[in-house]
């Protein structure tokens, strides 16, 4: 197994623009399978890669700074509005890169995901500078991680998630 590596999303094919990333609140209601997708807002640079990745198995994954109802509003109004969308995922993901640990807001999004859309439909994308080594937080431990055991990177079908008992699931099957 391995893990995804910042390599990865800085080279073709992953790299590669999405034309819209979140097509627009309205399209994020109407799928059926929804994934919040947290990350540290200094790794937003690796965000593109990842939601193209989850997008090939179809998809609508929330990130919050394409959602126009978070700009201009204190702290309190982006937490309801954040809970908001948590809840209407079936599906939570965070990505965890080794400034994650950094966050303020990561920790308090995967609490409300763990408790809003059920832990077991929670997941840890660890993100890498060497794909088979991940020094995980205390969480990488307690939640189901992603892991790709094929070659392409670019493909959905060459991606797992490994339950912490270590049993193992295609990404996307756990993403329907």
């Amino acid at each position: 197994m391995a893990y995804l590596t910042f390599k990865d999303l800085t080279t073709a094919p992953l790299a590669t623009k999405a034309a819209k990333l979140n097509e627009s609140i309205k399209a994020y209601y109407s799928t059926d399978t929804k994934v919040f997708l947290s990350y540290r807002r200094k790794d937003r640079e690796y965000v593109e890669g990842v939601v193209k990745l989850l997008k090939q198995i179809g998809v609508t994954v929330y990130v919050d700074y394409l959602d126009e109802t978070l700009e201009d509003r204190n702290s309190k109004d982006v937490a309801t509005t954040l809970r908001e969308r948590i809840g209407a995922c079936s599906k939570f993901i965070t990505l965890a890169t080794p400034d994650s640990g950094n966050s303020k807001w990561m920790p308090w999004e995967l609490g409300l995901g763990d408790r809003i859309v059920n832990y077991t439909n929670v997941a840890v994308l660890p993100l890498t500078a060497n794909e088979y080594h991940w020094s995980d937080q205390e969480y990488g431990k307690i939640y189901s991680r992603i892991e790709r055991n094929g070659l392409n990177v670019a493909s959905a079908d060459d991606w797992n998630v490994i339950y912490p008992d270590n049993t193992k699931m295609p990404l996307r099957q756990w993403l329907r």
